[in-house]
């Protein structure tokens, strides 16, 4: 159509014209760069090129574009198409045209509209060899275009492209949900106005990622498994499902899990952990503790039920994978667990963890001594704590402070009694490496660790990739405390040659701790008697605070015997045993007293003894995921030595500006939907939905973990104490109650 149609001039926006038509209709023509704008008989090779020329000169104009109607042939090609202003048409009511009348129904949220009636569009017709013509080009508006500074809102320029879409997929492994993603994206582009999308785009990208597997996500799982296990021999997994084909069980470990049981796997806690999935499937990862004194995971289960038939399963499963079982298990206070042990792990001994059963303790005390305890807490604690004494003792100390604080018929401090075999340190006293899991601090610390990973919200697909990112995140601070050991050494603080010997062989965590007792014994104990019996001699040692230890030096096999018994406790030599060595002139520590566990070679040498290889413990990864992982950090770099050179910035966006539009046209075929299917398929490591799915999802599960939590009166009342006060507007009063619940008014109808 011609430039001005018998339209008068009136005004010029910043990026429009306002002109009048004879009856004074004001219209609104775009002011663009004439290169992005179509023209009559303009030609494209195919008709998805010039859709995407005219959004563009949509895009660049200010306004929004949509497809309109499409005219076919006899032969089912596309003939005419339409591309319309978004803003074309009119609004449909169900109100009938000239009531006043309110219809009776129920409120819906208000909405705006964009429809206002606008004519503006292109035409595009079919012509020879399959390319397509424009034939009609209104330009035209109705209404108002959009500025430049709020053009980033506009449909057309929020388009999640694959950048946006990766990044978002990175994040979504790292418990990063879309929002705080979408404020992470806006700080690595420099500003909202570059991001290209808005929140809403990456919540419903996250959306869509999180429904593409629903319904057969426990199938991808289990074939994602049977695939791992074919790459690496040692991967080891079992499942079970319920009468209705549903996954009700499953446990896993790989072949790194495996050899670090075989290295650190005499003592392991198991821990239930719940809100892990959207499932609620309970979370039971088997833990330990490594030579750096850090949480290392052995292996983990996904169970629809607490019972003892569950859990028995999951101990078979976990010893069939490791091959034996742990010298000694904690757990929480859970009876079916209790009974699964005993009827699995016949060789095992049980402790409950002590942090649970004293979390209990100001909820079972009686009301009177929960008002004045009269040091009830202090003599209770120092007793159940103590490692020193031995178990007679602990039974006349707690008789005593039963008596004292008339507990003696209490039946929860009685049943803890019964039980104390269980759960008192005094009982382990003997029991190799006891006091490395005495409490659940360890489950704590793994709960906590696990939850910056997991999300409630994750499907089981989902679920593992967040697992298996915070295990290669739990692996990678080993890695990096292994180059320490290796990069550096601690200063040593004496001269005694037991001391450098300890440097050598422990990591620097445990020589830390080892070179603490060293001191203490040249600084800080005395030797009080020594009773020589010819090869042998019984010391009496003083640590130097309030405590005396009997020391045996057997000279016939060279053994040292302390009744602290330390290194029976936690496999390290004690300062009042390092008194000896300095008394005797010991140069080295003895094999005998050097605990594989605690060394630097620890893993290295379980490898061996577990018959796996590094190479067989290293799951291979993607050459796709690899090749992306060397692109981002060769970006990231190459940014890094031009930041500041506006010229060298410039060149090198011309660069890589070129080489994307030369990739897109290379892969112009594909749809923006087949794209994202690829990519979702990619994500999920498959190379396509199965079809039908024999092991189906499981129902979510109604465990003891579920629901809100009981919380005690204790905590019920602090948080009370720390809530402000309201404000009633029926007494005038800030009290804990407002005017839905006021007593007064109660009183008042009353």
């Amino acid at each position: 159509m011609s430039e001005n149609n018998g339209l008068t001039p009136s005004q010029t926006g910043d990026n429009f014209k306002i002109v009048y038509s004879p009856g004074s209709t004001k219209y609104y023509v775009p002011i663009c760069n004439p290169a992005v704008k179509p023209f009559i008989n303009q030609r494209f090779a195919n008709l998805k090129l010039a859709i995407e020329f005219y959004r563009t000169y949509a895009a660049n104009s200010g306004f929004d574009s949509r497809l309109g109607t499409t005219k076919h042939a006899p032969d089912g090609s596309i003939m005419w198409k339409y591309v319309l202003c978004n803003r074309q048409g009119e609004k449909k009511t169900n109100q009938p045209s000239g009531s006043s009348e309110v219809p009776d129904r129920k409120l819906k949220k208000r909405r705006v509209t964009v429809r206002q009636g606008c004519n503006a569009h292109i035409a595009l017709r079919i012509s020879s060899g399959g390319t397509y013509v424009v034939k009609h080009f209104e330009e035209q508006h109705t209404h108002e275009l959009c500025s430049e500074r709020y053009r980033m809102f506009m449909k057309n320029n929020r388009n999640m492209d694959a950048g946006h879409q990766h990044f978002l997929m990175n994040c979504a492994k790292v418990n990063v949900g879309a929002t705080k993603s979408y404020r992470m994206y806006k700080e690595a582009v420099g500003g909202y106005e570059n991001i290209g999308c808005t929140s809403v785009e990456f919540k419903n990208f996250s959306r869509d990622l999180r429904a593409f597997v629903s319904g057969v996500d426990a199938q991808i799982l289990t074939e994602n498994l049977f695939k791992k296990r074919e790459t690496s021999p040692a991967f080891y997994f079992a499942f079970d499902v319920d009468e209705k084909d549903q996954l009700s069980r499953l446990f896993w470990a790989d072949p790194i899990c495996r050899r670090n049981f075989a290295a650190f796997g005499d003592i392991v806690s198991l821990d239930a952990t719940y809100s892990m999935n959207r499932y609620n499937l309970v979370f039971t990862p088997f833990t330990g503790i490594d030579n750096h004194k850090r949480i290392v995971t052995f292996g983990a289960g996904l169970l629809s039920r607490e019972d003892v038939d569950s859990y028995a399963w999951l101990l078979e499963k976990f010893e069939d994978c490791m091959g034996r079982c742990p010298r000694l298990i904690m757990t929480d206070q859970d009876p079916g667990l209790k009974i699964a042990i005993e009827r699995v792990l016949t060789d095992t001994r049980h402790r409950l963890c002590m942090w649970h059963i004293m979390k209990k303790i100001p909820d079972k005390m009686p009301p009177k001594l929960k008002k004045n305890d009269a040091g009830f807490r202090q003599k209770f604690d120092s007793l159940v704590w103590d490692e020193f004494i031995e178990p007679d003792h602990f039974e006349k100390q707690w008789a005593n402070i039963m008596t004292e604080f008339g507990l003696t018929d209490d039946a929860w401090f009685t049943s803890m009694y019964i039980a104390r075999s269980s759960w008192i340190p005094a009982y382990f006293r003997d029991f190799p490496f006891s006091s490395l899991l005495k409490t659940s601090s360890v489950s704590e610390s793994v709960n906590s660790y696990f939850g910056k990973f997991l999300k409630k919200t994750s499907n089981l697909v989902q679920f593992f990739m967040e697992y298996e990112n915070a295990i290669e995140a739990q692996r990678h601070a080993q890695d990096s405390l292994n180059a320490r050991n290796s990069l550096s050494s601690p200063d040593l603080k004496t001269p005694l040659r037991f001391e450098k010997h300890a440097r050598d062989i422990y990591t620097t965590r445990i020589f830390l701790e080892t070179q603490d007792e060293i001191h203490n014994a040249c600084f800080k104990c005395r030797i009080l008697s020594v009773e020589n019996n010819g090869i042998s001699r019984a010391y009496k040692v003083h640590d130097g605070i309030s405590r005396e230890f009997d020391v045996v030096f057997d000279g016939t096999d060279n053994s040292y015997v302390c009744s602290c018994k330390k290194f029976t406790r936690l496999g390290m030599l004690c300062s009042h045993i390092f008194m000896l060595f300095k008394d005797l002139n010991v140069d080295s520590i003895p094999d005998k007293y050097i605990q594989n566990r605690w060394t630097k070679l620890a893993t290295l040498r379980a490898s061996v003894d577990f018959g796996m290889d590094q190479n067989m413990a290293t799951v291979a990864r993607d050459e796709c995921k690899l090749a992306m992982s060397r692109i981002y950090s060769v970006f990231y770099s190459s940014v890094g030595l031009i930041d500041g050179n506006a010229e060298k910035m410039n060149s090198y966006l011309e660069s890589i500006t070129e080489l994307r539009d030369s990739i897109s046209n290379q892969d112009s075929s594909s749809t923006n939907v087949s794209a994202k299917r690829n990519l979702f398929l990619q994500h999920f490591n498959v190379d396509s939905l199965p079809e039908d799915a024999t092991i189906r999802n499981p129902a979510p599960a109604k465990n003891k973990g579920s629901g809100r939590r009981i919380k005690s009166s204790k905590e019920i009342a602090i948080e009370s104490s720390n809530k402000p006060l309201r404000l009633c507007r029926k007494c005038n009063q800030k009290t804990n109650h407002d005017s839905r619940n006021c007593p007064n008014v109660a009183d008042e109808s009353e």
